[in-house]
């Protein structure tokens, strides 16, 4: 018999709460003072034209604060405020909702022609199921990449991925020394960490359930696989209050190491001053990593200033503040990676996650056997 998963019961309240999202016709940032066109670094004279028409036709319209609804777009604020300096005038406003209630949203949106977001961000099956209608979202024209390479579209053009993002290991730096921090999944079974390990409910939607089943796909099952979580089940594991409060579980002691950690919550924790450490990539190529994709919202309201964002992103500086501000490996070849780590294609990882439901079924129920309270 496995040793029970003890659950954390944080007092006060830890799902983030609505935003109360108003409609408005426009930004509320002021003509900023220019000399010039802006020239974004890297960037050919046609994208930087392209660029400096849609900032004009932005900010002469006041249709300057870019709304975007995902699950957890606000971890990328750093990244949205490099981009407002680089664009001044222009700025992105994030709406944390979670992703049922973003596709209502959407869908309510756009039956009633009151749009109120510009852009929709989030994982890969969440943003291709909204992509996949066109009264929702419509195709981004993207003229900043780099010659010879092909923007990935999908959904007949109206889903644009723009980035890998990982999920992995935390840790307190006040409990856990430099010599103890684990890099691969086998130290995590050291006895030290019995009873000492943070993680979501892999029983439940979300990253953590995707990155058990990678754990035990064909590719994987040999080095990981079943037995592995087996394994790590007899840990005494802490399952947090969500994925997202993980983090916070352990900067507040509640555990010395979260697992399965997706990056952009351990940000966010950092940036408030948080005592956590990061490891990626894992030595043992344990590395898990999702696709994030963007829907442009078909007659947004800001459609220029979304546009702009967009290309922004696909520009030699948007692929760097990917990796070195908002912790993400850019989609063009040869962009740098996040922390430090070596570039996409030389990252040994596990494969992406599968939206098939037919594929997941038999790993989900492994993975509901073993984690069931």
């Amino acid at each position: 018999m496995f040793t029970p998963i003890r659950r954390v019961i944080v007092a006060g309240t830890v799902a983030a709460g609505l935003f109360a999202l108003a409609a408005c016709s426009g930004g509320t940032a002021a003509a900023p003072a220019t000399t010039g066109p802006i020239a974004v670094p890297g960037a050919t004279a046609a994208a930087n034209e392209y660029m400096n028409k849609l900032y004009d036709a932005a900010i002469a319209a006041g249709k300057t604060d870019i709304v975007m609804y995902g699950p957890s777009s606000s971890t990328s604020k750093p990244m949205f405020a490099e981009f407002a300096k680089r664009f001044p005038g222009i700025k992105v406003v994030p709406q944390d909702l979670p992703d049922s209630q973003t596709m209502t949203k959407l869908d309510a949106e756009a039956q009633s022609g009151q749009r109120v977001a510009d852009l929709f961000a989030g994982g890969g099956p969440t943003t291709a199921q909204m992509a996949a209608k066109p009264d929702v979202c419509t195709k981004a024209d993207i003229q900043t990449a780099p010659a010879g390479w092909d923007v990935p579209y999908g959904q007949e053009g109206r889903l644009l991925p723009f980035a890998y993002r990982y999920f992995t290991f935390i840790y307190n730096t006040d409990k856990v020394s430099k010599k103890d921090i684990p890099t691969t999944w086998d130290d995590l079974l050291d006895p030290k960490w019995k009873g000492k390990l943070v993680m979501g409910d892999p029983t439940i939607a979300g990253g953590l359930r995707y990155l058990m089943v990678g754990l035990q796909v064909p590719e994987a099952k040999d080095t990981f696989g079943v037995p592995y979580l087996e394994k790590l089940v007899k840990q005494d594991l802490v399952i947090g209050t969500s994925e997202q409060a993980v983090p916070a579980d352990v900067a507040a002691g509640r555990g010395d190491i979260g697992i399965g950690v997706y990056s952009g919550y351990y940000a966010t924790q950092k940036a408030k001053g948080a005592h956590l450490g990061i490891v990626f990539p894992l030595e043992d190529g344990g590395n898990f990593l999702t696709t994030s994709s963007v829907c442009y919202v078909k007659d947004a309201p800001h459609a220029d200033a979304a546009l702009l964002y967009l290309n922004w992103l696909f520009t030699e500086e948007g692929q760097k503040v990917l990796a070195d501000v908002d912790g993400s490996y850019g989609l063009v070849p040869g962009s740098p990676g996040p922390l430090g780590a070596p570039a996409f294609d030389s990252l040994k990882r596990l494969p992406f996650s599968n939206p098939d439901p037919a594929f997941n079924a038999p790993y989900f129920a492994e993975i509901d056997k073993l984690f069931k309270k």
